[in-house]
């Protein structure tokens, strides 16, 4: 693994390391920033949490936001029961059969994270017909070891507090299996690419954008786009792997072969949103992809969505496009991507901006 990869994964690392669930990005963008001061000529943070970093000026030029969430998928605290359980609601997409038996952190009033388990019955006291029954999380419950309800509130439990998953990262070759891959990979390659990009080679202003409440709502984002007003937009996100055996007939995307495009993109369930870019733009970035030898996969993603669903309808509407990088078994506990993706897509975003102009912009709509 070379020099590049290495650094790409102690970003990721740090970064799936640090609690950051939606309202509560507070220290992923500290860690950002921390990153971001060098290269950029300004960061501002707005009333969301939204991080808006403005790499240069270049007024004669079309502006581009390039942009990650940092919020990751979690639980909330209900009600805490006499005996000291807690009860939970969900914080985002998140499949009730991946909770009972796993690990969690439940932060206090004061901001530290206590640890706990989701409680799951007794395998020997579990009746035949409930073996194969998924439990409403309505019907799940934390155990933090306390013994009543008011041992929990002297730890710091109140009801609204936060829980996201324990903690985890582990490497194996160019694989990493690790908490809030999505989309703390997306936010890696934002830094990587700030980290690596030449200021002196932009025809264009470039922005780059830690965005809020992704997994809450998509709309967390908005009010960066209407402070920044951007010509073209680029999100940075996960796409779900098929490699796996039991999605390998549903597509051909995988890990290790490289970025994403996503052609189409569509929720389907409740909310009416999604993306279908620009062809001409979906051509333009193939293009770039291919000359510089950039392993690319087209997607169609139907059952998700990202932040620029509601972003590009802003203002006057912009260019957009949704990229990204394969993850198995996403919004899960434990999600896994290759570092190599993370790579492809970190030079393809900087290639692309080494490429806009003003007067490319028009023959790209």
């Amino acid at each position: 693994m070379n020099h590049e990869m290495e650094k790409m994964l102690n970003t990721l690392k740090d970064l799936v390391s640090i609690e950051g669930p939606s309202g509560y990005e507070q220290r992923v963008a500290e860690y950002m920033k921390s990153r971001m001061e060098t290269k950029c000529e300004e960061i501002t943070k707005d009333r969301l949490g939204n991080l808006i970093c403005r790499l240069n000026s270049f007024p004669s030029g079309p502006k581009v936001a390039v942009f990650a969430h940092m919020d990751e998928i979690g639980l909330v605290v209900r009600k805490i029961e006499e005996d000291g359980f807690i009860r939970m609601v969900r914080l985002g997409g998140i499949e009730e059969k991946v909770l009972p038996g796993k690990k969690v952190l439940v932060m206090t009033e004061g901001g530290k994270w206590i640890e706990g388990a989701i409680g799951v019955k007794s395998h020997h006291l579990t009746k035949p017909d409930e073996k194969y029954v998924v439990t409403k999380v309505e019907d799940l419950y934390i155990d933090i070891g306390a013994e009543s309800a008011e041992d929990a509130v002297q730890m710091g439990i109140k009801v609204g507090n936060p829980i996201v998953f324990s903690r985890e990262f582990s490497v194996r070759g160019y694989r990493v299996m690790a908490n809030a891959i999505d989309n703390r990979g997306g936010c890696s390659v934002l830094l990587e690419v700030i980290d690596d990009i030449d200021p002196l080679k932009l025809h264009s202003e470039v922005y780059l954008i830690g965005s809020t409440q992704e997994e809450f709502s998509l709309r967390g984002i908005l009010p960066a786009i209407r402070s920044v007003k951007p010509d073209i937009l680029i999100c940075l996100d996960v796409a779900p792997s098929c490699d796996t055996p039991d999605l390998k007939n549903y597509t051909d995307l995988k890990l290790g072969a490289g970025a994403v495009v996503n052609l189409y993109t569509f929720h389907g369930r409740g909310t009416l949103a999604g993306l279908i870019p620009s062809r001409e733009f979906v051509k333009w970035i193939e293009s770039t992809a291919e000359s510089n030898g950039i392993p690319l996969q087209r997607n169609v993603f139907f059952g998700g969505l990202t932040d620029v669903s509601f972003a590009q309808l802003e203002l006057k509407g912009m260019l957009s496009v949704d990229l990204g990088f394969p993850s198995r078994y996403t919004h899960s506990t434990i999600e896994v991507c290759d570092v190599r993706d993370l790579i492809s897509l970190k030079s393809l975003v900087l290639n692309l901006l080494y490429r806009f102009r003003q007067d490319a912009i028009e023959k790209l709509e």
